[in-house]
């Protein structure tokens, strides 16, 4: 009699286990079938999204022709002197940084004019730069006669 009980807890047993191997599989199956519908829709926008996340912000420009043309290629409404001074050329010139000439200073003004040979001069001066000043003040976009106008405007109201 312990002979037929093995044997029937060995069918059961297996039986079991092959029901259970079977609804794992039909589980698997059904999930394959589920995801695989939506995974089209979301796996293209997933993407998108990834990429944008990881998309740069911004380049680097280091060749200065590339930079003359990247500044150029957007071009801006002419300022006016006073606008030129205030956005850029007082940053230094307002209170004299690195040995930049302050605006007021008749002095330092009238000594740069007379070894500049006058505004041209100037002008020339600071389309290229000089000591620790930037070609153009640091604004590549700053046309030549915005230049000479912030230049004539910290003239006057220095007194130069």
């Amino acid at each position: 009699m312990s002979g037929n009980n093995d044997k029937t807890f060995a069918i059961t047993f297996l039986g079991v286990i092959g029901a259970l191997v079977a609804f794992t599989f039909a589980i698997i199956i059904i999930a394959k079938i589920i995801t695989s519908s939506d995974k089209s829709v979301d796996q293209v926008a997933e993407t998108q999204a990834i990429q944008a996340r990881i998309a740069p912000i911004g380049t680097v420009v280091t060749d200065p022709a590339a930079l003359l043309k990247v500044s150029a290629a957007a071009p801006h409404a002419a300022l006016s002197g006073d606008q030129v001074v205030a956005q850029v050329c007082s940053a230094c010139h307002g209170s004299g940084v690195l040995g930049a000439p302050k605006i007021g200073d008749q002095a330092a003004w009238g000594g740069r004019v007379k070894a500049a040979g006058g505004v041209d001069g100037l002008l020339a001066s600071a389309k290229k730069g000089k000591g620790s000043m930037p070609p153009r003040g640091g604004n590549p976009d700053l046309s030549d006669d915005e230049l000479k106008g912030a230049i004539q405007q910290m003239l006057k109201q220095t007194g130069v």
